[in-house]
């Protein structure tokens, strides 16, 4: 990574897929970097089959967790929370160390941020608060 604000991570940061209101008290989770301020809060829709119809994220923070927010939502669609869960683990085992493969697809935008490791926490936001809306109804649907 040249520069942590290429070209993909911006297009996701200023068009975020799933950007949407999540009022408080509705959210399936909510998560805060306490290093820089960002915060997150996540609504999980489910289809009947149990996989994720869509998530909404109502985030205020910089343009790597919206990026990251938005590429989440984009490709956790239509997955399952066994599969939510183990993108989540991989997500993090990668990075700022292994970096992502292509069949990761955009999230390549984030090889090299290990050269910026305040902006780790920052990618890691939409994971930590999909962790806990996990956590929170392992089994069921809302």
């Amino acid at each position: 990574m040249n520069d942590i604000y290429q070209a993909r991570l911006l297009a996701h940061a200023k068009k975020p897929h799933g950007a949407g209101s999540v009022p408080r008290g509705t959210e399936d989770a909510e998560a805060l970097n306490t290093a820089c301020g960002d915060e997150i809060r996540l609504k999980l829709h489910w289809t009947p089959e149990g996989g994720l119809e869509r998530m909404v994220h109502e985030l205020h923070g910089c343009a790597v967790s919206t990026a990251a927010a938005s590429m989440a939502a984009k490709s956790l669609e239509g997955k399952t929370r066994a599969e939510i869960a183990a993108m989540a683990s991989a997500f993090a085992a990668r990075l700022g160390r292994a970096g992502f493969e292509e069949q990761w697809g955009d999230f390549q935008a984030f090889n090299g941020i290990e050269k910026f490791p305040a902006r780790i926490h920052c990618a890691m936001l939409v994971w930590k608060a999909l962790e806990q809306a996990l956590a929170k109804n392992p089994g069921g649907r809302k």
